[in-house]
């Protein structure tokens, strides 16, 4: 009974003031009152999730007042996607699917947002229709075109999959496949480094990066990556922000024996020095051997990059590198960096490790066992965290395990398996357990 007195109260304010006439809630008075009653159900059947009782409510509204509320269109589409997720009649969710397209028109004309909606007709359209893609590619990039680096992270990877898909077709070229990743990935990585980013929306700028990243490094391989680089600098010889986004191209499929590399990290660098120049540059110097050099080089790219989504591998490969150039105690603090980010991340933990038994060389008896015994811990915590890294941390452990007393030499040093041991040698002072040799 509230409901109906509302409804009448509210269509008796539309006569009377005139606002029927203005087409919002219908051309007559009884155009109005009906759409007043069939919104309030709609709303009503959406709240409870009965799509079903939804439907006629939805459909009366579509012809009485679509002008009424933009929720008609929000919620029509999750109503109408829910129908289509169940139909089992082929040709019956064709039609709806032609129903959920025409709910995203609609909503355009009555209430704007063009980009934005285009991007969420698009994806549907990839979605419901992948085998049809030159209607959703075209769709996705004017979505992407009007709204740049505002585009939704699903619009972006649903936009590259439709490219992809007219690339498999003959209708796009592998020149058009890296022009479109550089801008695409350009406006992921702006997202993803815009410190107001929530985090439960991190996720999903991260899946759609894997997602772009994983069809683009199907297709192209680094002689077809670095000939198109080369035409494009061309092209642009002076813009510095496409040489950026190029470089991380090249980084991203370990390109750096293509030609145009060295000067275009050079280029990068020198222009504006930021974290993925440095590490180029550095990571160009471990191929060619040149630890010392590399090292400066990471250790600026760490340094850069404060805030950035590389921020874990730029430590971590700081920390690879000066351990291979000798210096195992900075080795150990990148790898604590990276663990203060990741308390999981088996390739900081086995760095500590490989770091301490490095350094179990310059311990006597019985320390030396105890810095084995303690980089076994390291590995050991590795294999168990992080699965991505168990048979290499195996494989530390065996060694480990090879340079373990027999219990006949703990026996004649009073200790004792599982007794806990202080290591206190070439720097270390951690607390592990005693073993023998298994």
């Amino acid at each position: 009974m509230k409901t109906m007195r509302t409804l009448l109260i509210v269509t008796a304010i539309l006569t009377a003031t005139g606002l029927s006439a203005q087409g919002k809630y219908g051309a007559t008075p009884a155009d109005s009152a009906d759409c007043v009653r069939n919104l309030s159900l709609f709303q009503e059947s959406m709240k409870q999730n009965s799509y079903a009782d939804a439907y006629a409510p939805y459909r009366e509204l579509l012809r009485l007042c679509p002008a009424c509320s933009k929720g008609l269109y929000q919620n029509g589409a999750k109503m109408l996607t829910s129908f289509i997720s169940k139909e089992k009649d082929a040709a019956r969710k064709e039609r709806l699917i032609d129903s959920l397209m025409l709910n995203h028109d609609l909503r355009i004309t009555h209430f704007g947002e063009r980009a934005f909606v285009l991007g969420r007709k698009g994806v549907d359209l990839q979605f419901h229709r992948s085998k049809e893609c030159k209607d959703a590619y075209d769709i996705l990039k004017e979505s992407i075109d009007l709204g740049g680096a505002k585009s939704e992270a699903g619009t972006l990877s649903a936009y590259y999959q439709a490219l992809n898909c007219q690339f498999a077709a003959g209708a796009a070229t592998k020149e058009q496949m890296l022009s479109e990743y550089v801008r695409i990935m350009g406006f992921i990585e702006q997202n993803l480094s815009d410190p107001a980013l929530k985090e439960g929306d991190r996720e999903y700028w991260i899946k759609a990066r894997d997602n772009v990243n994983g069809t683009f490094f199907k297709i192209a391989d680094c002689k077809d990556i670095g000939g198109i680089v080369e035409k494009l600098l061309q092209e642009k010889p002076d813009d510095v922000d496409l040489k950026t986004r190029l470089l991380k191209v090249l980084n991203g499929k370990d390109c750096m024996e293509e030609k145009v590399y060295l000067q275009l990290a050079e280029d990068v660098h020198r222009a504006s020095p930021t974290s993925e120049s440095a590490y180029s540059l550095g990571q160009y110097l471990v191929k060619k051997g040149d630890m010392s050099g590399a090292l400066k080089y990471m250790k600026e790219a760490a340094e850069l990059c404060t805030g950035c989504s590389d921020r874990v591998k730029y430590l971590l490969k700081a920390g690879q590198v000066a351990s291979a150039a000798g210096n195992h105690g900075q080795a150990r603090s990148y790898a604590n960096q990276v663990l203060q980010l990741e308390p999981k991340n088996g390739e900081a933990l086995i760095l500590i490790g490989n770091a301490v038994a490095t350094q179990a060389a310059g311990c006597e008896e019985p320390d030396r066992w105890g810095a084995y015994w303690l980089a076994y811990d390291y590995y050991q915590r590795a294999r168990s965290l992080d699965p991505s890294v168990a048979d290499k941390a195996s494989e530390r452990m065996g060694s480990c395990n090879s340079r373990f007393p027999t219990k006949e030499e703990l026996f004649f040093r009073s200790m004792k398996e599982g007794d806990a041991y202080q290591v206190s040698c070439g720097g270390l002072n951690e607390s592990t357990t005693v073993r023998a040799k298994k």
